[in-house]
């Protein structure tokens, strides 16, 4: 692990680059990653602010690095926007870094070929500083950045993904105000 006092995004890239090289279980990769995030989470400065900015009428979402077996991504969630119950069929470990944003947790049962019924099984807010943990067989679960008096700030989730493909996102040169983020 870097020892540096503050921890960067280059300090988080070269431990979670180190990680996936010692780790094959996403249990173990998911855990020894989330107490990284939560520590990078708590440095607002970490992620450069071009980056926590949605462009207008839309979420944002940045690649802050890909590598060959994860993602860095930046998902800026405006009031209001929502990402209904899905699945990342790889791990993945979600961190705030202001805000709050609330996450839903599902249980998917087959009913017949095709078709499946989702249980709720946990609603949580996330608050700064808090770290979630996807992992395949318990990753399917639904985003929302509830309407809230301070519009300006953002909730920021950090996304690390197996599956170079996953959180595909684009860089934007455009600014808006924002309320939430998701990396």
């Amino acid at each position: 692990m870097a020892t540096t006092e503050t921890y960067t995004l280059n300090d988080f890239i070269a431990d979670l680059d180190r990680i996936t090289r010692e780790e094959a279980s996403a249990h173990r990769v998911t855990e020894r990653t989330a107490p990284l995030l939560a520590r990078l989470v708590r440095n607002p400065g970490s992620i450069p602010a071009e980056f926590l900015k949605s462009p207008a009428g839309q979420r944002g979402r940045f690649i802050l690095h890909r590598a060959p077996k994860f993602n860095i991504t930046s998902v800026v969630w405006r009031p209001g926007d929502r990402a209904t119950a899905h699945n990342h069929e790889t791990w993945g470990v979600i961190g705030v870094i202001e805000n709050e944003i609330e996450e839903t947790r599902y249980r998917v049962t087959e009913t017949r070929p095709g078709r499946a019924q989702l249980e709720t099984l946990s609603v949580t807010r996330h608050k700064a500083g808090a770290v979630s943990r996807l992992v395949p067989g318990d990753e399917v679960h639904g985003m929302y950045n509830r309407p809230s008096a301070t519009r300006s700030r953002s909730t920021s989730t950090a996304r690390t993904s197996r599956d170079s493909s996953a959180g595909a996102g684009r860089r934007t040169g455009q600014r808006s105000r924002s309320s939430a983020t998701s990396i």
